[in-house]
């Protein structure tokens, strides 16, 4: 691959965390006052609003070769987003971000086992480094764990299946197609749970959920558009980019401090990550 390919590919995978850490932000403000099933929701509604022209401009985004995969993908983003949203809402966002890191590491083993991406024999032992590392930052047994870190750990956990079926639904649908198909079937999927935790937004909440709405549009862009160029082990490591920039931000907005122990835990699950993307790219090469 090109050395200017790779750089926009890069591009797009730091954009998309520097995305995540600000909609972090976002979530932990507006979850004061509505439920995370109705931020999901509205994100997605107002996400909607925001690609309707590219409706009018092409058609041919309704052209799908995975109809029920759309389905799947969207029941488990709606999953997913609620799990992280109710994590965000009483943990630190730190610690919520680090767990949230057990993402990349599960997307590389899922790709390396069900996408025949690149395999490594050692991918099990450094797999089991990655798994210390939520354990330092849990720290099992020897302090109270919140319950909200339980909710990050299975967001995360169903994130690295969605990524997975993002990556294989790629191979045929263009990145547009992927978009849009997933916030019509999220909207309607999302509006039923939301019913019964109805509250009509305040201005303010209202331009908040249109950001939102933005960078979950943005996200969805570029993370398809570079899954669409290169294998997901290379992708999935830069996800740690969230870490300092929502660190930063949750001290300014909120005065939280990552503690050490959280700090040590997301440095032993980037090592991990990156030394199994690094084994899949030497045995792809």
């Amino acid at each position: 691959m090109k050395t200017s390919s790779i750089f926009s590919i890069t591009i797009l995978a730091i954009c998309v965390s520097f995305l995540g850490a600000i909609d972090g932000i976002v979530v932990r403000v507006l979850s004061s006052d509505l439920h995370p099933f109705l931020i999901v929701f509205y994100r997605s509604l107002f996400g909607l609003i925001i690609i309707i022209p590219i409706f009018l401009r092409d058609k041919s985004v309704f052209i799908s070769s995975y109809q029920y995969l759309h389905i799947v993908r969207a029941f488990l983003k709606i999953l997913a987003l609620t799990s992280f949203f109710l994590a965000f809402k009483s943990a630190s966002l730190s610690d919520v971000v680090s767990i949230s890191f057990i993402t990349p590491l599960l997307i590389i083993l899922g790709s390396i086992l069900f996408l025949n991406e690149s395999p490594a024999k050692n991918h099990i032992i450094f797999s089991l480094i990655g798994f210390i590392g939520i354990l330092v930052i849990l720290k099992p047994g020897f302090d109270y764990i919140p319950p909200a870190l339980y909710w990050a750990l299975i967001g995360a956990i169903l994130s690295a299946c969605i990524q997975l079926i993002l990556k294989k639904m790629s191979d045929k649908d263009k990145p547009d197609t992927l978009t849009v198909w997933n916030l019509l079937c999220t909207v309607p999927l999302a509006f039923i749970p939301a019913l019964f935790f109805w509250t009509t937004p305040s201005f303010e909440m209202f331009i908040l959920l249109t950001i939102q709405g933005l960078i979950g549009v943005l996200n969805m862009i570029f993370i398809t558009k570079a899954m669409s160029m290169v294998d997901i082990s290379y992708l999935a490591p830069f996800d740690f980019v969230r870490l300092p920039i929502i660190s930063t931000l949750a001290f300014v907005f909120f005065d939280e401090i990552p503690s050490a122990s959280t700090l040590l835990g997301a440095l032993i699950i980037f090592f991990s990550s990156f030394l199994i993307s690094n084994l899949a790219s030497n045995n792809k090469k």
